[in-house]
């Protein structure tokens, strides 16, 4: 009897040892010798037509330990609220010229109700042509969202000529309405707008005008009352996205104080006066921790990895971690600022001259050189979870998903090694 060999790309199955000792003592019998052969000694199961490999996970199963065995902690990772206002308790820096790269193009998960030919459909948000209007904090993004523009099938991108209709006949004629002090800052057409905000290169500069806080609870309205005249523009409303507060908000999730201290410290900018529960959803992350341990999910997970090569270890991946003295921020940066380390540090360079910290740098490089992984930090986060392209590799092995992205050392890596993924450590296999 011929075996395939040990590492041939098949789904995967995880099983406890009852598990495996029930199916291995039903299996052994004369007429299944073969099938039982190929599940004990090769961890191999026909299942449904199709070939499997077997995981065995003694923990699969097993009790979770006694809740005084290990701390809860909570955090809220973002907030996302489907609004007809704007109900903000600070100025918001508006776009004139609607930020491309904010406009919402992945699925957050949520689902607005349209009515197509007299049918009733949900529709993901990141389907509906939107384009943002502004922020009000560092993590936050407004956009307005036109359910009449949407096409089952077509791309949700907003035309230039309807983008010309929402400035000119929409927003500026709303913002200087309500505040025309501000009048000369609003470039008079859409056209004056992208020529202001576009260099000599072709490259855009998304700036920002600050409206009044006191004015955003007519501005909201007035808006909505204009887009309702305009065909295509009907039955608009806001979208207020919150995220990246991750570390920001952790609290015991049993104590209600804590909870509503979290909850009003994500909501600072909010005029909760304007806020309804009911036009809201909260992400909620939860942290389980154990004292002197690594606690393994039972479950199998994903992730993507890339092999660095020396040069962009040192040069991209080290340098996002531990940036040098003076260098620039991006504003969109997720995940480092909550990061105890990574303030600490920006400290230790504040402190420090030029050479001192050049100095620091390069002996914590030697240190960094001999990570086997770190998370693959991109320009604008440290996690990063989108599907990756043909330069990434998933572990285990399977069709790209969203999962974690992972930046591996060449300098442990050689053309005769793998990356494996092994629950609870990391290992190579030669």
């Amino acid at each position: 009897m011929q075996l395939e060999p040990p590492d041939e790309d098949l789904p995967a199955i995880q099983v406890s040892l009852s598990e495996f000792v029930s199916a291995a003592e039903q299996m052994f019998t004369p007429d299944q010798l073969e099938n039982f052969l190929r599940f004990v000694l090769a961890g191999r199961l026909q299942s449904h037509d199709k070939l499997v490999r077997i995981f065995l996970n003694a923990r699969q199963g097993a009790l979770a330990p006694p809740i005084s065995k290990f701390q809860v902690y909570r955090d809220i990772d973002s907030v996302i609220g489907i609004t007809q206002d704007l109900p903000f308790r600070l100025p918001m820096a508006i776009f004139p010229l609607a930020s491309f790269r904010d406009t919402l193009t992945e699925d957050n998960h949520l689902k607005c109700s349209l009515s197509c030919a007299k049918n009733v459909i949900g529709v993901s948000l990141h389907r509906i042509p939107n384009m943002a209007l502004g922020k009000v904090d560092r993590r936050h993004i407004t956009r307005i969202f036109f359910p009449g523009l949407y096409c089952q099938g077509q791309n949700p991108a907003i035309p230039p000529d309807t983008m010309t209709l929402i400035y000119e006949k929409c927003l500026r004629p709303a913002v200087v309405s309500l505040n025309p002090v501000d009048r000369s800052r609003w470039p008079i057409t859409y056209s004056a707008a992208m020529n202001l905000y576009r260099d000599l290169k072709g490259q855009f500069h998304f700036s920002t005008i600050d409206f009044p806080s006191n004015l955003l609870d007519q501005l909201g309205p007035k808006l909505l009352e204009m887009f309702q005249i305009q065909d295509g523009l009907q039955d608009a409303f806001f979208v207020h996205e919150l995220r990246g507060t991750k570390g920001a908000s952790h609290h015991d999730p049993s104590n209600a104080g804590a909870r509503r201290t979290a909850l009003n410290t994500v909501f600072h900018f909010f005029d909760m006066s304007l806020v309804r529960p009911e036009d809201w959803v909260v992400d909620i992350g939860l942290e389980i921790q154990h004292e002197g341990h690594v606690l393994q999910w039972l479950t199998k997970g994903h992730l993507q990895y890339r092999i660095i090569s020396h040069a962009d270890w040192n040069n991209l991946v080290f340098k996002r971690y531990f940036p040098a003295k003076g260098a620039s921020t991006v504003k969109a940066l997720q995940h480092f600022p909550s990061a105890s380390y990574y303030r600490q540090w920006h400290a230790l360079m504040d402190r420090l001259d030029e050479d001192k910290a050049e100095i620091i740098q390069n002996d914590l490089m030697q240190w960094f050189n001999e990570l086997y992984w770190v998370p693959h930090p991109e320009s604008d986060r440290m996690w990063s979870t989108k599907k990756g392209g043909k330069e990434w590799i998933m572990l285990p092995p399977g069709e790209q998903r969203n999962c974690p992205h992972i930046a591996v050392n060449s300098r442990f890596i050689d053309k005769d090694a793998a990356v494996v993924l092994v629950v609870g450590t990391s290992e190579r296999q030669h």
